[in-house]
């Protein structure tokens, strides 16, 4: 939920393969704003920085993108996984104060507030396409690694009890915290603190995701390098109120709604619900 100018909204996340529908198909616009104008507050949409490099893959696509949320449609784009963990330590222990969003795009807007102007200013572009180099160079590598350490943590039975998952989200957790974040897990054991994994919901989303990808289903060993900006994009989800993505990962979602209850707010759509006709509000 966000306030702007004294009106409540609510955010919904639209993941890469849902953008790109919206760009690709007429009626798929006409069908999220029915949803998303049905209920009270209304659904602002939201998309990840890592998906607008993922679209740039596919010129066409991206062009109609900029094209639609410049002209059409009011937008935020969120923080980076890597921004949502360092504002999570700047709130410890209290997330829940945290903003998620980065830049707020309207089609009524003058030139700084729209997304075309923003997105095809030169030094953007500059910007945007040495990420998507770089983050498209290592994302296989990313994948690889994450398959690679899979057998190191076998379930006890013949499958992983709920205390095991969370064990492992924990462990991995305060590992991905300690690297992404040094100083801070420093200074927090310096004070003889310990850290609770609750307090960042952005790590537990991508943990989680990692975990119902690869571990819950061991015969996977692998996937196509999307799947690295999938982990990255779901590090937003405890940050919205509705997530609109592709069917693996709505059952991804799914499951870890079953092991915790940090996202138990989210409600999850599929694509394919908005294919016909808008879901129910």
């Amino acid at each position: 939920m966000i306030e702007i100018n004294g009106t409540a909204y609510r955010l919904a996340l639209l993941d890469t393969n849902m953008l790109s529908e919206i760009a690709k198909h007429d009626e798929m616009l006409p069908n999220y704003w029915a949803w998303a104008m049905s209920t009270s507050p209304a659904y602002v949409p939201c998309f990840s920085p890592f998906s607008v490099l993922e679209l740039r893959r596919q010129p066409d696509v991206y062009r109609r993108f900029v094209e639609r949320f410049d002209t059409e449609i009011p937008c935020f784009m969120l923080k980076g996984y890597e921004e949502l963990l360092e504002a999570e330590t700047r709130t410890y222990p209290d997330p829940s104060r945290l903003d998620p969003t980065s830049l707020a795009f309207s089609p009524l807007g003058a030139d700084g507030n729209r997304l075309a102007p923003v997105f095809d200013n030169p030094p953007a572009i500059k910007i945007l396409e040495e990420r998507e180099r770089a983050w498209h160079s290592v994302a296989e590598e990313i994948i690889e690694g994450i398959v690679s350490l899979v057998p190191n943590y076998p379930p006890k039975g013949a499958t992983y009890t709920t205390d095991e998952v969370r064990f492992f989200v924990f462990l991995t957790g305060l590992s991905q915290i300690g690297m992404r974040q040094h100083a801070f897990m420093k200074r927090s054991l310096g004070r003889g603190q310990t850290l609770e994994i609750d307090a960042f919901p952005s790590v537990k989303a991508m943990t989680y995701s990692v975990f119902h990808r690869f571990y819950d289903d061991r015969g996977r060993r692998s996937a196509p390098p999307s799947d690295t900006f999938d982990l990255l994009i779901s590090a937003a989800t405890p940050y919205v109120d509705a997530v609109i993505t592709e069917k693996f990962q709505a059952e991804v979602l799914r499951k870890t709604k079953l092991r915790d209850g940090f996202i138990d707010h989210v409600e999850v759509f599929r694509i394919t619900d908005f294919r016909a006709s808008p879901p129910l509000g």
